[in-house]
């Protein structure tokens, strides 16, 4: 079962989103991800960090796809879109402010096409936690 499951995923790998990129075990699942071929990983943080941060782990991301927020070319449509989410519940800065924080920046990226369901976050919590809702 968890051949065929495996083998349609390696025609059409999906990607998945980690809210942590530095993080030693968020690099080693990419690294096996990556290494599977049937997953692709986002990773949500600064492109130089990341790697260096792989490299101090030994693992290997080359060829995931790192996304700063800081440096995000469609932040302002990432904005609008979850002011527009929330109905008026926040305004502009509000959100800009928590699209700083990966987890939110993370369930946007889903939200916005860049990655299916589930967007995962673990570091930064007790328990392994799946990322909020983005409306």
């Amino acid at each position: 079962m968890f051949e065929f499951l495996i083998e349609k995923l390696q025609k059409n790998p999906r990607k998945i989103v980690f809210t942590e990129g530095t993080d030693a075990r968020i690099l080693e699942a990419s690294d096996r991800l990556l290494k599977g071929g049937f997953l692709a990983p986002v990773l949500v943080g600064n492109p130089e960090e990341v790697h260096a941060a792989a490299a101090k782990a030994g693992f290997n991301v080359d060829g995931a796809q790192i996304i700063d927020p800081a440096n995000f070319d469609r932040m302002d449509e990432m904005v609008n879109l979850m002011v527009e989410l929330r109905k008026g519940k926040m305004t502009e800065e509000q959100c800009r402010d928590l699209l700083k924080k990966g987890n939110y920046f993370g369930t946007m990226l889903v939200k916005m096409g860049y990655a299916v369901p589930p967007c995962r976050s673990s570091r930064t919590r007790r328990a392994p936690t799946w990322c909020p809702p983005a409306s």
